[in-house]
């Protein structure tokens, strides 16, 4: 499988959840709305469900210490057989809750992250997270609506980063409409969640220009090169070594994204971290003179747009370079 979700986020919602302590399933329909929690990945968009919409929850008798949810493609909800990530909810304590989350690979549970909740109010959230592209901390504010849905504010460094509608803050599960900034202000994203599932989206690139709309970080099935990634990897070295790029004397990790068409064409190719002006040209062109079709994704049956990475790491007095496994969204859902 070319996809490896190790930042994507995604989304769920279901009806129960699983009680790893007495090892039995709990009917969430017993309790309110205001209890159901979410789960984060992202890739892609990976979530959980332990509910913690109303602070005062954790000091409950019937809260679980420990719960684990088993999510699916896009965020849904699903069992072990079926489950690419796990997400696994420790309330430590009326005030702290901690949120792992874990990806299957090659049949093996890898943690992808950890993000630590500290209640500052009844309206605010400290989140710390650590893991791959997911270090930093967030403020979270929130506003309980009287249906128990959420409106909530995520900012970093003082700077509005994402904004918009849950039925839970800790984590997030995402439901209505989300926009998402870029940190220069101007807008990244308006996104339909439904269920805490990606439904559709409306993008734009940093400099305020439109960008290609209603693409998806996950999929029952992902994209492929058709000509196979052996070609697709010496195309772009050739690509190097024709602009005389120095390789061995390089360090560092290239990133590029694209979205691979319902008809099999790549568009909007586009750096997402770079390592200078004229390798990041170069590598751009080597994706735009890329020769082959791609066969294109699929979601519930139906072909779908699909957002790509493609992560190219130069390791320093070594000619070749290594092409890490490509990945789907890079949109998540934890601690920035």
């Amino acid at each position: 499988m070319n996809f490896n979700a190790i930042n994507f986020q995604m989304y769920i919602g279901n009806s129960y959840i699983y009680n790893t302590r007495n090892k039995n399933l709990i009917n969430l329909n017993n309790y309110p709305m205001s209890l159901k929690y979410y789960i984060t990945t992202g890739t892609l968009l990976i979530f959980s469900f332990l509910l913690i919409a109303v602070p005062a929850l954790a000091q409950t008798s019937t809260t679980p210490k420990e719960t684990s949810i088993y999510i699916g493609t896009n965020g849904k909800l699903t069992d072990a057989d079926h489950a690419i990530f796990i997400q696994k909810t420790i309330v430590k304590s009326s005030k702290v809750t901690i949120v792992q989350t874990y990806h299957l690979v090659d049949a093996k549970w890898e943690k992808l992250y950890s993000e630590n909740f500290k209640r500052l109010n009844d309206s605010t959230f400290l989140v710390r997270g650590t893991g791959e592209n997911i270090k930093g901390t967030t403020i979270r504010i929130f506003k309980i609506q009287p249906d128990n849905s959420v409106i909530f504010r995520d900012v970093v460094k003082e700077v509005l980063v994402r904004e918009g509608s849950a039925k839970s803050v800790v984590p997030l599960f995402l439901h209505g409409q989300v926009t998402e900034y870029y940190d220069n202000g101007n807008k990244k994203s308006v996104s339909e969640f439904n269920e805490n599932q990606l439904v559709s989206n409306k993008n734009w690139l940093e400099n305020g220009e439109k960008y290609i709309d209603n693409y998806f970080y996950s999929a029952d099935v992902y994209p492929a090169f058709k000509p196979g990634n052996k070609v697709l990897h010496n195309h772009i070295l050739k690509g190097f070594n024709d602009a005389g790029i120095d390789i061995p004397s390089i360090s560092g990790s290239l990133r590029i994204g694209f979205v691979v068409m319902e008809d099999g064409t790549i568009d909007g190719i586009k750096i997402i971290s770079g390592l200078g002006p004229h390798i990041n040209s170069v590598a751009v062109e080597s994706f735009k003179s890329l020769k082959g079709s791609w066969t294109p994704a699929k979601l519930n049956n139906q072909t779908v747009r699909f957002y790509q990475v493609f992560p190219i790491n130069f390791i320093y007095r070594q000619y070749q370079l290594e092409f890490a496994e490509m990945r789907g969204a890079i949109l998540h859902f934890g601690a920035y």
